[in-house]
C-alpha cells in the first residue's frame, strides 16, 4: 500500500500531464472496448437470430414431412372404405376375424359361390409398399385372433402374439430411426373395432434430406413422441431411451441448460402431436464468431496502442512547452525579467507564452519608469538642491541683503528673506509632480531675488496660457534652465539683461520656451549639448542641469518629450521644453 501511495505521489499528484494521459487512456480503452463489445454482441445476436430462424424453418420442414406421412396413412385407410365393390373391405373383415387358414378357406368358398375373385388385402398392402418408398413395414393386427400379419418389401410373416397391440408393436414393428402410425379398422355393420392397420415409416429418408439440405445447421434436431420416446435424433445419442430434457420443452425461455447452455426451438404443430425440438449450443454460435472476435480484439488493440502512442507524443510536446513556461516563471519570480518563452504553435500555450513575454516587457519597463525614475528624480533633486545652495549663491544672496541693508536700510530686506525662505520650502517638498502654475511661481520668486539684486540691469517676464496652468510638470524642471542663464549667460556690464518664459499649447502637447539675451553658446558647445540630449554625447560641466532635466522628463513622460536647444549663436539662448498637456507623468509619480 505504501508503494502505491509513493507511486501516486511521485507520478500523479503533482503531474498534470500524467493524470491526463491516465484518464485519456482509461477513456480510450473503455470506449474502444465498449464499441468492440457492442459490435460483437450485435453480431452475436444477429447470428443467434439467423440460426434460430434457420432452425425454425427446418423444424417446420420436419413437421411438414411428418404431416405428409400422416396424410399417406389417412389416404391408405380411406381407400379401404371407399372401394366401390366393397369386396376389399369384406376381405379385410375376413382376414381380421379368422386365422390365416380360415381366411383362405373363406376366400375359396366365396369364389366357388360367386365365381368372382375378391380383392385381397395383402395385395393392396403390397401395392402401397411399392407406391410409397418411405413405408418400411405394413401390418394388420387382429383384435379377435391376437395375431399380426407383417409385410415388408422382402417378406411376409404371420405371428400369433396372444397379447395386446402395444406388445405386438414393440416386438415386431417399432425400431430405431422410424415412426409408426396406427389406424383403427371398424366394422361398418356392427360398429366395432375389429383390428388395426399399422404403418411403419422409415425416417432414413428424412435423415438423408437432413444431411443434404441442412448440413450447415448448428446443433441437433430431435423428434419425440408425447411420451418422450425418441423417434429421430440427428446426434444419435438418445435412441433407445426417454428424452432426458422432456420437461424443459414447454419452457418459454429461449435459453435452457442441456449438456451446456443452449438455444431451443420447439414445434408441436404436426398432426401426430410429436415434438420437434431444435437445440443449438451457445458454444457453437460463439465458435462461429471466433474469427470476428479475434479480429475485433486485434483491431481494438491496434487502435488503443496507436491512440496511446499519439497521445503520448502530443502530451510530451505539451509537457515540454509547459516545462519551459514553468522555468520561465521561476526565473521571473527570482527577479530575472529578461527571460522569454519561445513561442511555437498558435494555441493556448502560445497565448500564455506571448502574454508572459509581454508581461515581462511591460513589468521591466514599468520598473524602469517607476524605480529608475524615482532614483534619478531623487538624484536630480539633490543636484538641484546642491545647485541652489552653492556657496557663491548663498554668498551673493547674503551679500545683496547686507549691502541693501547698509545702503538704504530698506523694507525690501524682509521681502528678500521671505522669498529665500519660500524657495527653500518649495525645494524640499516631497512632491515629484506639481502644476505648471506652482513651478512658474517658484521660478518667479527665484528671478525676483536676482531682479532685486541687479535692480536696473535685469528683467524677466512670464507668459502662460491660462488653460495650461493646471497641467502636471516635474518639480524643479524649469529652474535649472533659468540658473544656466544666471550663471553662464548674464552680462553684468549690460543694463538690458532679460529672460522670458512662455507656455503655449501645440496640439496635445505643452511647449515651454525659455528665451534670454545673454552670451549665448558657441557652435561646438551647442553641438555637444545636443548630442548629450540625444544620448550620444559626453557630459559637459555646464550642461549637468540640462541633462538631468531632460532625462527626468523622458523617464516620466516618454521618449517623445524633453528639452531642445535652438540655433541662435551669440544672440542669447532659446531652450524649449515639450511635455504632454494631459495626465503626463502622474502615472509614474
Amino acid at each position: 500500500m505504501k508503494k502505491l501511495r509513493d507511486f501516486y505521489r511521485i507520478h500523479f499528484r503533482k503531474k498534470l500531464f500524467n493524470k491526463i494521459v491516465f484518464f485519456y487512456s482509461v477513456i480510450t480503452i473503455l470506449s474502444l472496448a465498449s464499441l468492440s463489445a457492442f459490435i460483437y454482441t450485435y453480431q452475436l445476436n444477429v447470428q443467434v437470430n439467423k440460426e434460430l430462424e434457420f432452425n425454425n424453418r427446418i423444424l417446420s420442414s420436419i413437421g411438414s414431412y411428418l404431416d405428409a406421412r400422416y396424410s399417406t396413412t389417412q389416404q391408405i385407410v380411406q381407400q379401404l372404405y371407399r372401394d366401390d365393390s366393397v369386396t376389399l373391405m369384406e376381405d379385410v373383415y375376413s382376414f381380421l376375424k379368422n386365422d390365416f387358414s380360415g381366411y383362405l378357406n373363406d376366400r375359396i368358398e366365396k369364389y366357388n359361390t360367386t365365381g368372382v375373385r375378391r380383392r385381397d388385402i395383402l395385395s393392396y398392402l403390397r401395392l402401397q409398399l411399392s407406391s410409397y418408398p418411405d413405408i418400411r413395414m405394413i401390418a394388420l393386427y387382429s383384435e379377435n385372433q391376437k395375431s399380426v400379419q407383417i409385410l415388408t418389401r422382402d417378406s411376409e410373416n404371420y405371428y400369433r402374439v396372444d397379447a395386446d397391440l402395444q406388445t405386438a408393436l414393440k416386438r415386431y414393428v417399432i425400431s430405431e430411426n422410424s415412426f409408426t402410425t396406427v389406424s383403427n379398422i371398424n366394422s361398418l355393420v356392427a360398429q366395432e373395432n375389429v383390428g388395426n392397420l399399422v404403418i411403419n415409416y422409415d425416417l432414413s429418408g428424412m435423415y438423408g434430406e437432413y444431411l443434404k439440405n441442412w448440413g450447415d445447421l448448428k446443433g441437433d434436431i430431435t423428434v419425440l413422441t408425447p411420451g418422450g420416446d425418441v423417434l429421430f435424433d440427428s446426434s444419435g445419442r438418445y435412441y433407445g431411451q426417454k428424452y432426458p430434457y422432456m420437461s424443459r420443452l414447454g419452457s418459454s425461455s429461449a435459453v435452457q441448460d442441456f449438456e451446456e447452455p443452449s438455444y431451443m426451438n420447439v414445434q408441436i404443430s404436426n398432426r401426430f402431436g410429436y415434438y420437434v425440438a431444435g437445440v443449438i449450443p451457445k458454444s457453437e454460435i460463439t465458435g462461429s464468431l471466433r474469427g470476428l472476435r479475434n479480429t475485433l480484439f486485434f483491431v481494438t488493440s491496434i487502435c488503443i496502442v496507436a491512440a496511446m502512442i499519439l497521445t503520448r507524443f502530443t502530451i510530451v510536446n505539451f509537457s515540454r512547452r509547459t516545462r519551459a513556461i514553468m522555468k520561465a516563471l521561476e526565473k521571473a519570480r527570482n527577479g530575472d525579467l529578461s527571460v522569454r518563452i519561445p513561442v511555437e504553435k498558435e494555441d493556448e500555450l502560445y497565448q500564455i507564452s506571448d502574454r508572459f513575454n509581454q508581461m515581462c516587457e511591460d513589468l521591466a519597463e514599468y520598473i524602469d519608469k517607476v524605480y529608475v525614475s524615482e532614483i534619478k528624480q531623487k538624484q536630480a533633486e539633490l543636484v538641484a538642491f546642491q545647485a541652489q545652495i552653492k556657496p557663491h549663491f548663498l554668498y551673493n544672496t547674503l551679500e545683496a541683503i547686507r549691502m541693501r541693508a547698509l545702503a538704504k536700510k530698506a523694507d525690501d530686506v524682509g521681502e528678500m528673506i521671505y522669498i529665500l525662505s519660500t524657495l527653500f520650502r518649495y525645494s524640499v517638498k516631497r512632491d515629484t509632480i506639481v502644476t505648471l502654475a506652482d513651478e512658474l511661481e517658484y521660478c518667479s520668486l527665484y528671478l525676483d531675488l536676482f531682479r532685486i539684486r541687479y535692480v536696473d540691469n535685469f528683467a524677466y517676464e512670464i507668459d502662460a496660457e491660462p488653460e495650461l496652468m493646471n497641467i502636471p510638470v516635474l518639480k524643479l524642471s524649469i529652474q535649472p534652465l533659468i540658473e544656466n542663464y544666471i550663471v553662464h549667460g548674464l552680462i553684468m556690464s549690460r543694463s538690458d539683461n532679460r529672460i522670458s518664459i512662455a507656455a503655449e499649447l501645440q496640439g496635445s502637447d505643452a511647449v515651454i520656451t525659455i528665451r534670454d539675451n545673454g552670451r549665448g553658446i558657441d557652435p561646438s558647445t551647442r553641438e555637444e549639448i545636443r548630442k548629450l540630449l540625444q544620448g550620444t554625447g559626453t557630459s559637459h560641466p555646464s550642461s549637468i542641469g540640462l541633462r538631468n532635466t531632460h532625462e527626468r522628463i523622458k523617464i516620466c513622460f516618454g521618449d517623445g518629450y524633453g528639452l531642445a536647444l535652438a540655433d541662435q549663436p551669440h544672440q542669447g539662448t532659446i531652450i524649449t521644453m515639450k511635455i504632454p498637456s494631459s495626465q503626463g507623468g502622474k502615472m509614474y509619480a
